[in-house]
């Protein structure tokens, strides 16, 4: 992932997960939240998903959040694919006009950001990741590890 060259506040997140409670990046404040934008036409979101789900499991008990960000699918079409996709307890929010995209200037899938407990975007990337890879793991135990507490 690519340091934002400066520090920057991450656009606010409200949106429903796909069981219809409400999540908030608000509330995620003091931890690490990843998050990832993604929809169901976009051919390596849809392979990278079952990563980000290890990534979630491997990182269980620390303060990192992974966050799916869906733009624009209806929820039926994301039940059926993840019927089909074993994304374990993945969070998966909907953002069905993709307005939450736009005020992240998402510009091209996936695109995935590392919010830091202060609320500020640190680090950014486009395109699909094997985020359970050893190198990847290694560098956000890393991140995790210099943040202030």
């Amino acid at each position: 992932m690519a340091p934002a060259p400066a520090p920057i506040t991450a656009p606010a997140i409200d949106l429903p997960r796909l069981d219809g409670t409400p999540f908030s990046l608000a509330g995620r404040k003091g931890g690490f939240t990843l998050i990832n934008f993604w929809a169901l036409w976009c051919a390596p979101c849809r392979i990278e998903m079952p990563a980000l789900a290890r990534l979630k499991t491997h990182m269980a008990g620390r303060e990192l959040e992974v966050v799916a960000v869906n733009l624009g699918d209806k929820p039926d079409a994301i039940a059926r694919f993840l019927k089909q996709v074993d994304v374990g307890g993945l969070t998966i929010v909907m953002d069905r006009q993709s307005t939450v995209g736009r005020a992240w200037h998402v510009q091209a899938l996936p695109a995935t950001f590392l919010v830091g407990p202060d609320g500020t975007i640190t680090h950014a990337a486009i395109g699909a990741r094997e985020w359970a890879a050893d190198a990847v793991l290694q560098w956000l135990e890393k991140r995790l590890a210099a943040a202030p507490r």
